[in-house]
């Protein structure tokens, strides 16, 4: 199923017809006909939408909102309302309704409302838009209103400035695209549909929706009554909410408000899960001491260095490297010199290396690292580098060692892949041997691996 939506309507006619609509549409559907059972639903089936419809006997559609947003995990919970009247519309958004449905009866519509909010639920680490040049020393929520004329942009800045604390500028198509390529990128979009020509918002939305420093923000599209049809569109294409022209009056102005507060509400949320999933990542492939990428991550990114190598013939080398006498490190100055020494000695084996090579931390004193497209004398000559970098200044020690600086060396075991390995498993244990003959026979050398050390 495509997901998990729940359906609340006292209404069995709405809460049937609804629910065969979703169903047909792949999606995994419970359908209750009050607040108390929609509560209990909440709780049993952790729902990834909820849609609560006009009418609910025993409590008010947003007195459900609410009370939704107060279980554990309704914070992020998307909730569509469907609502009318101007006053009920502002009181589910008061209350935390994500969006609000005109029509349940709008199937396309209805539809695309839910796959944006699944889209927008789906986590992914991606660019992050950057700050706004003209809003530098402005502290509020930024917004960009583009219309047909300014005139008309003026006038939805007017209708919505008393009551949204935002920086709002009015650009023309061409200065909001530039803008974003210069990472000046609002909070929020407020975009008319038609501008010049027919559907010119729309692909306006479409392209700064397609650009990475500008696709986190959130949109609204303005849609004359007469383009109804094109609310679905305007959905697909990444809209998080469409919004009729008229502002004129203080209660549609408020809705509106509202609206775009709802938006934005969504936007920081989705920015914060974004950065949260980028850091989880991030724990997950590097070392948290060095900052070096983790075995975890580095082993299977040498087998997929290795299998490419098997398939396009290019040559594939890695260094096994190990700090000599790195236990008497610890013994005698502290851990807190042994971390030192790791840290300092990451930087210098780091900043030694070719761009393309992947370095990484795989024992407590030891680093591997691979060396795509490399043949055994380049990999030897890299290794010397790494080996002198090393040796050739001591480490400074924190503050309260036994030493103020250190001397280190390292051991090396160089492998290259070849027709005869298997897999990229033979390949380490090979360099592993290479460096067990690199300790043994007096440290502070580098051995390249050979079939008789293998054998």
């Amino acid at each position: 199923m495509a997901g998990r939506i729940l359906i609340v309507d006292s209404v069995p006619t709405n809460r049937i017809t609804t629910k065969v609509r979703l169903t047909s549409a792949c999606y995994d559907v419970t359908a209750v006909g009050s607040g108390a059972e929609a509560l209990r639903q909440a709780r049993l089936t952790q729902p990834q939408i909820v849609l609560i419809g006009t009418a609910l006997h025993d409590m008010t559609p947003p007195a459900l909102c609410a009370a939704l947003r107060d279980l554990p995990g309704g914070t992020d919970l998307p909730i569509l309302v469907h609502a009318l009247e101007v006053g009920a519309r502002i009181a589910a958004l008061k209350a935390g309704a994500s969006a609000l449905i005109d029509a349940l009866g709008d199937e396309l519509t209805l539809l695309a409302r839910i796959r944006g909010l699944m889209r927008a639920d789906e986590l992914e680490p991606s660019g992050m838009a950057e700050a706004q040049a003209g809003f530098m020393h402005d502290d509020r929520p930024r917004a960009v209103f583009v219309a047909d004329q300014p005139a008309t942009a003026l006038g939805w800045r007017h209708a919505l400035q008393t009551r949204l604390d935002f920086s709002i500028l009015i650009r023309d198509p061409e200065g909001a695209l530039a803008d974003a390529a210069r990472g000046r990128v609002p909070d929020l979009y407020l975009i008319a549909a038609d501008i010049q020509q027919s559907g010119d918002g729309l692909r306006l939305l479409s392209e700064l929706r397609s650009r990475p420093l500008s696709r986190d923000a959130g949109f609204i599209i303005v849609l004359r009554p007469e383009r109804s049809e094109m609310t679905s569109v305007a959905l697909d294409l990444g809209a998080g909410d469409v919004l009729p022209t008229e502002f004129g009056n203080a209660a549609t102005a408020t809705e509106a408000a509202f609206r775009l507060e709802t938006q934005l509400s969504r936007k920081r949320e989705a920015d914060r899960r974004k950065q949260e999933t980028r850091r989880n990542v991030a724990f997950a492939m590097t070392d948290p001491l060095t900052g070096l990428y983790n075995r975890r991550y580095a082993m299977p990114r040498l087998a997929a260095l290795f299998d490419a190598s098997r398939n396009n013939g290019e040559a594939v080398a890695v260094i096994v490297m190990d700090l000599d006498r790195f236990k008497q490190v610890n013994d005698v100055h502290g851990h807190a010199a042994g971390d030192a020494v790791l840290t300092t000695i990451a930087t210098r084996l780091a900043e030694t290396l070719p761009p393309e090579a992947l370095l990484a931390r795989i024992g407590g004193e030891e680093f591997l690292a691979v060396l795509p497209g490399l043949v055994a004398r380049d990999a030897r000559a890299i290794a010397e580098e790494l080996r002198e970098c090393v040796m050739e200044t001591p480490v400074p020690l924190p503050a309260g060692c036994s030493a103020d600086t250190l001397s280190v060396t390292i051991s090396a075991g160089i492998a290259l892949a070849d027709d005869h390995m298997a897999d990229a498993d033979i390949l380490i244990a090979h360099a592993d041997r290479a460096l067990l003959t690199a300790k043994s026979s007096g440290r502070n050398r580098i051995v390249m691996a050979s079939s008789a050390i293998a054998a």
